[in-house]
């Protein structure tokens, strides 16, 4: 009894921090999704018209369009190159915890601070285009162009993911026991062979883990098309949060913008109720 009363005290006032800040929001923004409020108009009940009226907006389609080719680009590269990333600091060598801080670094740094240096690194005259130019190839305008602009930020959120889903993986991998690579060493198995069997497997839970942690994180990436580029060129990097910013505070539709930021969060729902469909899955077999 003395141990239970504590763990509620415990978790009273985070408890009331989430009511506060992400349950009553959540509950006024469902709200919101069935009127036509937009701050300065009476609020009128429009029952399913918002969200009848997303599904003929191109708007919205483009902006799911960019979202999943951000995504594709984004998730797959984060949840095959901390794997590796994880093996080469898993070693005990001399300095070590030096080589896992340098790579972790970029997850500390503001992701506003990583956008405006990013930016500066993409514009025409600057580093990247510098680089390229060593090897005689043109320069590019990475932000500007309705084809790099995507790719571009994809660069920018592996680039500061990868420390992040780094230490996921370094955790997963201290907890396989050594004599299984011992043993496959005896069988004359080399390295690739040996993580293929043995690293891969073990690591299946957490990869589907970082699997859906970074696609709720592409989904829900915001900063960087603020900070970068405002959603252009011409919607090129318009995603779908994005747009509920743009309808929400630049076209002061709230009611429409909750209506799509409702849509955002079933999407994000069913992907979460599918990985917990597969991790239960592949725990049962």
């Amino acid at each position: 009894m003395y141990r239970s009363h504590h763990a509620w005290m415990f978790l009273l006032i985070p408890g009331v921090f989430l009511v506060v800040f992400t349950l009553l929001p959540a509950i006024g923004a469902l709200g919101l999704s069935f009127t036509n409020y937009s701050i300065f108009a009476p609020v009128e009940w429009m029952g399913l018209k918002n969200y009848a009226r997303i599904l003929r907006d191109g708007e919205f389609w483009s902006a799911i369009r960019v979202t999943i080719y951000y995504w594709l680009l984004v998730t797959p590269a984060l949840v095959v190159l901390p794997v590796f990333l994880a093996i080469l600091v898993n070693r005990d060598v001399p300095g070590i915890a030096v080589y896992r801080l340098i790579y972790y670094f970029p997850v500390l740094v503001s992701v506003v601070v990583t956008a405006m240096l990013w930016k500066w690194m993409f514009q025409t005259d600057g580093i990247i285009n510098y680089l390229l130019s060593l090897f005689g190839a043109a320069p590019k305008s990475w932000l500007t162009s309705k084809n790099l602009v995507i790719p571009s930020l994809a660069i920018v959120t592996i680039w500061q993911g990868l420390g992040y889903y780094m230490l996921f993986y370094l955790s997963g991998l201290q907890s396989i026991p050594g004599d299984l690579y011992e043993a496959a060493d005896i069988e004359g198995a080399n390295f690739w062979q040996s993580h293929w069997h043995i690293t891969f497997p073990l690591l299946r839970p957490v990869i589907f883990f970082v699997a859906v942690v970074s696609t709720m994180s592409a989904f829900k990436e915001f900063t960087l098309m603020l900070t970068m580029t405002n959603g252009g060129p011409i919607g090129a990097s318009t995603t779908v949060v994005f747009l509920v910013y743009e309808k929400a505070f630049g076209e002061l539709k709230m009611g429409y913008a909750s209506a799509i930021s409702c849509i955002l969060f079933l999407i994000i729902l069913f992907i979460t109720i599918l990985n917990q469909r597969i991790l239960e899955d592949d725990n049962s077999v």
